[in-house]
């Protein structure tokens, strides 16, 4: 129950100073931890920002957008999920970092089964 009062006390705290210093603070945070780390952070903060969002709704439109056309890039995906959820513009470097991560598994799919790539061509 402390660490749990001291969490709440340290948001308030930090909600107390001004913007500048509350860049600092997040920044000295993240500074801490690896690429992996920050990402889960962000995840976890955009699902807490938009809880209505599903975000395997997210992840398979982008599937879907490079299923059809892996030359797209990760930042056309993630500009294109970000206007269709109507996000904040803000959010488009996790986006891309997803698209990043989806297109890697979309494109280890293709290579792990070929057949099933050519079978989806042919339909």
């Amino acid at each position: 129950m402390t660490q749990e009062k001291n969490a709440i006390t340290a948001a308030r705290m930090i909600k107390s100073v001004d913007d500048h210093h509350q860049k600092l603070f997040i920044e000295g945070l993240l500074a801490g931890f690896s690429e992996a780390q920050r990402l889960q952070w962000m995840q976890l903060v955009c699902e807490m920002t938009y809880p209505d969002l599903v975000w395997d709704d997210l992840e398979a439109l982008m599937e879907k957008n490079f299923e059809k056309d892996m030359k797209k890039t990760p930042s056309d995906v993630a500009s294109l999920c970000q206007r269709h959820f109507e996000m904040s513009p803000k959010t488009l470097p996790f986006l891309v970092k997803v698209a990043q991560r989806v297109k890697l598994r979309v494109r280890t799919r293709m290579r792990r089964h070929p057949d099933k790539q050519q079978k989806a061509r042919e339909d």
